[in-house]
């Protein structure tokens, strides 16, 4: 009787087990799957949200939008040219009485002169000399022999020559030695023709010398104001 009766506890006791079991996954079931039809109380389903097709608009080809230019109506108008007039004021044309220009001096170079040449005074010296000579002439065109050729150079160089003593160049002929070689200067020696007396009787003027052979001798000449 007592192994009867522990029989039907064992096998109610798997039964128990068995159906714990069952229903353990059953709940589990339940749990994963909500849903399900076996689930006796289903939680509320969420409606979808719906989502509405919109109209994407397509792009069209790109087309290029015609700029805008202003219009630029170029119209030329000819003005004639306004001629000024200006009233010419009258000029004054003064009167020039016609005057005798004095000189100062009563003479002057005659025309021609300062000239150069190869010396010929001492032919044997040739190349080895440098210096000024010429002649005077009066009033009257003859030779002045009463006159005094006066020549400064550099370095304090000052002579005077008495026309009149070298006739070879003229019959009031004169000569002053410069140097003793021709040689180049700028309007370093200056010559002026001088009275009896001393006095000034021409201007004072400037004489350039070069060194050349062809030109060692100054010719200058003076003549009488008309």
């Amino acid at each position: 009787m007592g192994q009867r009766r522990s029989s039907f506890v064992d096998v109610l006791t798997s039964a128990l087990v068995y159906a714990t079991i069952m229903i353990g996954g059953l709940y589990l079931y339940i749990f994963l799957e909500p849903q399900t039809v076996i689930n006796p109380f289903p939680p509320p389903e969420i409606p979808v949200r719906a989502v509405l097709a919109t109209n994407t608009p397509t792009p069209s080809p790109a087309t290029q939008t015609p700029t805008s230019v202003p219009l630029v109506v170029s119209t030329e108008v000819s003005i004639p040219p306004t001629a000024i007039v200006v009233a010419a004021e009258p000029t004054v044309t003064p009167t020039v009485e016609p005057t005798d220009t004095p000189t100062g001096f009563a003479y002057t170079l005659q025309e021609g002169s300062i000239g150069y040449t190869t010396q010929f005074a001492y032919p044997d010296l040739e190349c080895s000399w440098m210096g000024i000579a010429g002649t005077v002439f009066g009033g009257d065109g003859l030779a002045a022999e009463d006159m005094i050729v006066h020549v400064d150079g550099p370095d304090g160089f000052s002579i005077d020559a008495i026309a009149g003593t070298r006739p070879e160049f003229g019959p009031a002929g004169y000569e002053v030695t410069l140097a003793n070689a021709p040689l180049d200067s700028d309007q370093m020696y200056v010559i002026q023709l001088l009275d009896v007396f001393g006095e000034p009787a021409s201007d004072s003027y400037a004489v350039s010398t070069f060194n050349d052979c062809d030109r060692n001798l100054i010719l200058v000449n003076f003549v009488h104001n008309p």
